[in-house]
């Protein structure tokens, strides 16, 4: 018999067994330029993943980001933010504050495919390292520029720094996001009741997510043409783009989107609700689950869900809010488990079967770490790093049976591969190195 699809692919997606395999991007040169950018630590490292020679180039200091890490904490003397994002990556340095360091620079340009910078616009021109002398050496080079406010526009020279919460706020996601503040009340009564930055560094993810994607569409193009170009991602426009509706909503029909707490206006069932012993998330977005919630806890008669007709009478702000209380009345009956259970179990013998609403419990950082599904497909398999050691590092986010992504480091300490990587490219030896290093360039 054939194996099943699951265990064929899962002997070759296997993150164990990933160093066996080739790698897509193996052929591809990156000189990493971000300096203070999430973005740009975030895009370089997915091509990373697949292989991409990531050359990192910081200042003799570092870049800030090492020092990015909670209470700070370190591990090896490295943030535990940056022993993710600086993996896969050689680490030199380069003070390009320098002359000599603009020429070494332009050395690595001659043999680069892609060349990555968050500085801010203008900067790179005013060094002569801009995209046109660059495809003057290169004419392949595919020049990637993220910022916060892009290459060209009114706030393109804004002083802004590429903040996660600033372009978070910038984007308007963060104005409809938060708990709402009720008819009556104040802030000094409920503090809590005001805009909420997003927990992750969500932002920046997104613009290194657009321009890695674009990097990737701008070397497929340069097989084709054999030209190289420049590509300019700006981070709150990166993000503003998930705001679906809302720009819609207000074009349309001159609504502003406001936040409204753990509720969702574009649709209900749909948020957390509190439980005996924590919270669990509800999802019952279509009709006849939203009937199945109100069978499942026993009020399918009481609350008349034979007669409701569209999920249209429930959206709004007034009608949320009522059910809420109403939902979450019940859900305080019951551990979150405990819901798990029930809607698991409805979803086999209920009323409505197989139809049920979505119930899942909230894991804590170390349930998640020990969930047996994510052990199983080895996104927490530790790195066994020659410098620091086993670290936890997610990795293999996505597989492919051919040419799997991995993580075959952890980090590097500043200018760790200054001798590999210039020898490599330039044929600078220990004796010119020691020069360059006397004189502040690298």
């Amino acid at each position: 018999m054939a194996k099943k699809f699951a265990e064929w692919v899962q002997e070759r997606d296997d993150p164990k067994v990933a160093h066996t395999k080739l790698e897509a991007l193996d052929d591809l040169i990156v000189l990493d330029l971000s300096y203070n950018s999430f973005p740009g630590s975030f895009c370089s490292s997915l091509l990373s993943e697949f292989g991409a020679e990531v050359i990192k180039i910081e200042p003799s200091q570092g870049d800030f980001l090492r020092t990015c890490t909670p209470y700070g904490v370190t591990h090896k003397g490295e943030g535990l933010n940056y022993l993710s994002e600086g993996r896969n990556k050689f680490h030199i340095t380069l003070n390009l504050e320098k002359p000599e360091a603009r020429e070494a620079l332009k050395g690595l340009v001659r043999q680069a495919d892609v060349l990555l910078e968050t500085f801010k616009p203008g900067v790179m021109d005013a060094w002569g390292l801009g995209y046109e002398q660059m495809k003057e050496i290169n004419p392949r080079l595919i020049f990637a520029s993220i910022t916060p406010f892009g290459q060209f526009g009114p706030k393109s020279q804004d002083p802004m720094p590429d903040y996660d919460s600033i372009m978070q706020a910038r984007s308007a996601i963060q104005y409809a996001t938060g708990e709402i503040l009720p008819p009556g009340k104040t802030l000094d009564e409920m503090p809590w009741a005001t805009h909420t930055k997003q927990g992750t560094w969500v932002s920046a993810a997104s613009a290194g997510t657009f321009m890695a994607t674009g990097i990737l569409a701008a070397v497929y193009w340069r097989h084709t043409s054999g030209e190289g170009q420049a590509l300019d991602c700006a981070t709150s426009e990166a993000y503003t783009s998930f705001d679906d509706f809302a720009y819609q909503w207000y074009q349309d029909y001159g609504v502003i989107c406001e936040r409204f707490g753990n509720l969702d206006i574009a649709g209900w069932l749909y948020c957390f609700a509190p439980t005996k012993n924590g919270n669990v998330f509800l999802g019952a977005l279509r009709l006849e689950q939203w009937q199945a919630f109100a069978d499942m806890v026993g009020k399918y008669d009481e609350w008349g869900a034979k007669d409701w007709k569209v999920m249209a009478d429930f959206t709004t702000e007034e009608q949320q809010l009522i059910w809420a209380d109403k939902v979450f009345t019940e859900t305080l009956k019951y551990t979150s488990e405990e819901l798990v259970d029930l809607s698991v179990q409805y979803s086999k013998t209920g009323r409505l079967a197989p139809i049920a609403p979505v119930v899942a419990p909230i894991g804590t950082p170390i349930e998640t770490l020990k969930d047996a599904n994510w052990l199983e497909r080895g996104i927490f398999t530790p790195v066994d790093d020659p410098v620091y050691g086993p670290v936890v590092i997610p990795q293999a986010q996505y597989k492919l049976t051919e040419t799997p992504p991995r993580t075959k480091w952890a980090s590097r300490p500043i200018g760790y591969d200054n001798e590999f990587i210039y020898l490599k490219y330039l044929s600078y030896g220990a004796e010119k190195l020691k020069k360059l290093k006397d004189a502040g360039v690298v």
